[in-house]
């Protein structure tokens, strides 16, 4: 009965702060945030968010809690992400879940049942902060959203078990995340995942589908990859060996693989592409090291 009545006593008392922040600030928003240092309740004062255990000091700027350290980027406004999808549009315009975008970017509308989280301040972040240590109390969403946003962390099972911590029981998760992609947001791009790499990130989920997604099926893995082929030829060799390379075949390069002396045009240009060039979209890499 006693742990009952501190635990009513407790959220009282941060509702009764919440309601005391100024209007700008989201009082539900403050309800549901908690300190990435030891992830304990905080509170609104005059204008930062202050734990109530540690006494972590944190920024609050417009409408927008910020958890690091370093100064945060603001994107231009005008900026526009790629939609989420039909689906996803759908469960957030119906109102029913509780959900976090994270990594949500330069979405076209906010939703009030939706908390965009953040490395940057776009035009509709609610929270700017790690993904590895996600400042947010225990079960508190009904869905989390990442949408290529794997690829980028360090630590992708350290993230899958911040969002399993974060998500109510019975919560879902949708992510999409890179597999057969060349390099993107250096140097921000850590990982391409084959599907038994992404069941090992969740496996303490319960994985209901891991599957290709329309927007990842082999066209559109032919289109980014070659696309960035003939970029990198045209950079670095110029404009005729970039033509050169475009008028090469799928077939011609599929028979280089089992018949090595069928050699393309321009395979000379390509193998001979400087490292900045070749690790954007090579195969692999070969890494020597020391022990210091």
């Amino acid at each position: 009965m006693l742990s009952v009545l501190q635990d009513h006593l407790r959220s009282y008392d941060i509702a009764r702060r919440a309601d005391a922040v100024p209007l700008a600030m989201n009082p539900r928003l403050i309800s549901i945030l908690a300190c990435p240092q030891c992830s304990n309740a905080l509170y609104s004062e005059r204008g930062r968010l202050t734990c109530e255990n540690c006494a972590g000091s944190f920024e609050m700027r417009d409408q927008t809690a910020l958890f690091l350290p370093e100064p945060v980027q603001i994107v231009p406004a005008e900026h526009k992400s790629n939609p989420l999808g039909v689906e996803y549009e759908t469960i957030l315009r119906e109102g029913k879940k509780f959900v976090l975008n994270i990594g949500a970017g330069a979405t076209a509308t906010r939703y009030s049942n939706c908390i965009e989280f953040e490395r940057k301040i776009f035009r509709h972040t609610d929270v700017v902060g790690d993904a590895h240590c996600l400042p947010f109390r225990d079960g508190i969403f009904d869905c989390v959203f990442a949408f290529n946003v794997f690829e980028h962390l360090e630590n992708p099972r350290r993230v899958a078990t911040e969002i399993l911590r974060v998500l109510k029981q019975g919560g879902s998760l949708v992510i999409h995340t890179a597999f057969l992609q060349p390099l993107h947001e250096a140097p921000f791009h850590f990982y391409n995942a084959t599907e038994h790499g992404v069941r090992s990130w969740f496996k303490d989920f319960y994985v209901e589908k891991c599957h290709v997604s329309p927007n990842f099926t082999a066209p559109f893995m032919l289109a980014f990859l070659l696309n960035q082929v003939l970029e990198s030829v045209g950079a670095s060799c110029g404009k005729e060996a970039r033509e050169a390379a475009g008028q090469t075949t799928l077939r011609e390069w599929a028979d280089l693989w089992t018949d090595r002396s069928k050699v393309p045009a321009v395979f000379q240009e390509l193998q001979s592409l400087p490292n900045e060039f070749q690790s954007g979209i090579s195969a692999g890499f070969e890494l020597v090291a020391r022990k210091p």
